[in-house]
C-alpha cells in the first residue's frame, strides 16, 4: 500500500534555534556530549516543541529518541496523523511528516510563528523562515548523506 507523503523541512543553517547543542571531539573520530550543555539543550528543545504544539493546535506525544550515525533524534507523534523528527545538533533539522498537504502547510505556518517567538535577530528570523520547505514524496527530505555533507561544509566554514 502506497500513500502520499508530504513533509516540512527546516535545516537551521544559521544555527539560531535555541536548542542546538554541540559535541566536543575528545579523540579523532570520537565525539563527546557535554552533559550540562545537553540538559540545557533538551530543556530548550521541549520548550520549543511546546510552543509549536500551541501554534499548531495539537498536543504532540514524545515517542522516543535515537542516535543514528552522528545524528541525535527526538520524535513526536501528532494525534491527528503524522510525526515530527528533530535532529538537534548543528545543523539542527526539523522534519514534519504528513499525509495531507493542508496539514503540512499549517505546520509550516506554525513553525514560522514559533521562529518569530524564539529567534531575536530579524535577519536570522527571515533566513530561517525562508528555509522552511513543504515538499511531496518525490524527494527524500533529509538523507544521512545530505546531512553529512552539510556538517562537513559547516566544519570547513567554522575552522
Amino acid at each position: 500500500m502506497k500513500s502520499k507523503h508530504t513533509y516540512v523541512v527546516l535545516i537551521d543553517l544559521p544555527e539560531a534555534l535555541p536548542f542546538e547543542f554541540k559535541l566536543t571531539k575528545t579523540k579523532p573520530g570520537e565525539l563527546k556530549e557535554l552533559d550540562h550543555v545537553s540538559k540545557k539543550s533538551e530543556e530548550e528543545l521541549f520548550k520549543f516543541v511546546t510552543r509549536l504544539e500551541k501554534q499548531f493546535k495539537e498536543e504532540f506525544s514524545f515517542i522516543g529518541e535515537d542516535i543514528i550515525g552522528e545524528k541525535f533524534y527526538k520524535r513526536f507523534l501528532f494525534p491527528k496523523g503524522g510525526f515530527l523528527e528533530i535532529m538537534y545538533q548543528p545543523p539542527a533539522a526539523l522534519i514534519g511528516h504528513f499525509i495531507e498537504l493542508d496539514r503540512a502547510k499549517a505546520f509550516a505556518r506554525a513553525l514560522e510563528k514559533v521562529i518569530d517567538e524564539t529567534v531575536k535577530e530579524e535577519k536570522v528570523k527571515m533566513i530561517l523562515k525562508n528555509l522552511i520547505e513543504v515538499n511531496s514524496e518525490k524527494e527524500e527530505p533529509l538523507t544521512y548523506e545530505k546531512w553529512t555533507k552539510l556538517t562537513k561544509i559547516r566544519g570547513l566554514v567554522s575552522e
